[in-house]
C-alpha cells in the first residue's frame, strides 16, 4: 500500500521554480480562483431557496424552543433545523468532504516527498483556513445556535481568512506544482463556501450572530495555541536532528514562543512581547470579520432581494 501511494506522489511531484508574489501566475491564478468561487457560489445557491427541511420538534431533539427562535438569517428566514435548506448544507459538507479528501493528498505529499519521512508541525491541518473542513463535514450533525455559529464563522471568519490568503499567497507558492495548484485550489474553496452561505441566506448577519462566531473563532484559539505549545518540544528535537530545520507549529499564528511572521504583528510583538501581539492578531481578525459582516448584511440582501427580519435587526 505504502508503494502504491509513494509512486502516486512522485509522479505528481512536479518541480517548478516557485511563483513570485504579484507575478503574472499569482495574478492570473488570483482572478481565475476568484470568478470561480463567485460564480459557482452565485449559480448553486439559487437553487437552495424555498426548500425547507422537517426534522423533531424541540420536544423530541430535547433543545428549547427559545433556542432556535430568535435566530434569523439575513434574510429574514429563522436559522432553525425546520428552516435551514437540507440541499445547502449538502452542498456544504461535500465540499468539506473534498476539502478532506485534498488535505490527505497534501499531508502524504509533504510527509513521503518533501520532507522525506518526517512530519512538519507547521503543516498541522488547523490553521484557520483549516477550520471550514471540520465545520461543513460537522454541519449536518450540529442543531440550532450550533449550526447557525458554524454557518455564520465561515461567511465571515473564512472570507477573510481565504480572501487574505489568496492576496498574499507566498506561504503555499512552492517549488512543487501539486503544493501550489492545492493551495489555490484549497482557498478557492473556501471562498465558494462563505458566498454560498451568503448568497443562500444562511448566514445571521445580526449583532447577536455575530458574537456568537466570534465566541466560536475565541474557542477556536485554545486549541491552536495549546497545540503550539504541546508541539514545541517535537519541533526543537528535529531541529537538533536537522530533520525539519527551521520550522515550527503555528496554528492560526499564534505561537507562544516564535515572532509571528505577519508583518505588523510581529512588529509589535518585538516591542511589547509575544502575549500582547497575539491578543491584538486576534482581535485585528475579530474586527476585519466584523467590518465585513456588516459589509456583507446590506451587499447580500441586496443581491438575494430580500429584506431582514426587524427582530434581527435589533439583536
Amino acid at each position: 500500500m505504502d508503494t502504491l501511494i509513494i509512486g502516486f506522489l512522485q509522479n505528481t511531484a512536479w518541480r517548478i521554480d516557485a511563483p513570485v508574489m504579484f507575478g503574472a501566475f499569482h495574478i492570473s491564478a488570483l482572478v481565475i480562483i476568484t470568478a470561480a468561487a463567485f460564480l459557482s457560489a452565485r449559480k448553486l445557491s439559487s437553487g437552495t431557496q424555498n426548500t425547507p427541511i422537517s426534522v423533531p420538534d424541540a420536544s423530541e431533539t430535547g433543545a428549547s424552543d427559545t433556542d432556535a427562535a430568535d435566530m434569523y438569517t439575513a434574510d429574514g428566514i429563522p436559522v432553525s433545523d425546520k428552516t435551514v435548506k437540507i440541499r445547502g448544507i449538502r452542498v456544504l459538507a461535500s465540499a468539506g468532504w473534498l476539502l478532506a479528501a485534498l488535505e490527505a493528498y497534501k499531508q502524504l505529499f509533504l510527509y513521503y516527498i518533501v520532507n522525506s519521512w518526517h512530519y512538519d508541525w507547521w503543516f498541522f491541518p488547523f490553521q484557520l483556513c483549516s477550520v471550514p473542513m471540520y465545520l461543513c463535514i460537522l454541519l449536518p450533525f450540529a442543531r440550532g445556535r450550533v449550526r447557525a455559529s458554524f454557518l455564520t464563522f465561515m461567511a465571515t471568519f473564512t472570507f477573510i481568512s481565504a480572501a487574505a490568503a489568496l492576496i498574499f499567497p507566498e506561504d503555499f507558492m512552492r517549488s512543487y506544482v501539486s503544493l501550489t495548484v492545492h493551495g489555490f485550489v484549497w482557498h478557492g474553496i473556501l471562498l465558494f463556501i462563505s458566498l454560498y452561505i451568503l448568497f443562500s441566506g444562511m448566514a445571521d448577519l445580526s449583532r447577536k450572530g455575530f458574537v456568537r462566531a466570534s465566541i466560536l473563532f475565541a474557542c477556536l484559539c485554545v486549541p491552536a495555541v495549546l497545540i503550539n505549545a504541546a508541539t514545541e518540544p517535537l519541533m526543537n528535537a528535529a531541529h537538533a536532528a536537522n530533520e525539519i530545520p527551521n520550522s515550527y507549529a503555528a496554528m492560526f499564528y499564534l505561537s507562544p514562543y516564535h515572532i509571528s511572521p505577519q508583518p505588523v504583528v510581529g512588529a509589535v510583538q518585538q516591542m511589547t512581547g509575544i502575549p500582547a501581539g497575539l491578543m491584538l492578531y486576534a482581535l485585528a481578525i475579530i474586527a476585519a470579520a466584523g467590518l465585513f459582516c456588516m459589509i456583507a448584511d446590506h451587499v447580500f440582501i441586496s443581491f438575494t432581494g430580500s429584506k431582514r427580519n426587524e427582530k434581527t435587526a435589533k439583536s
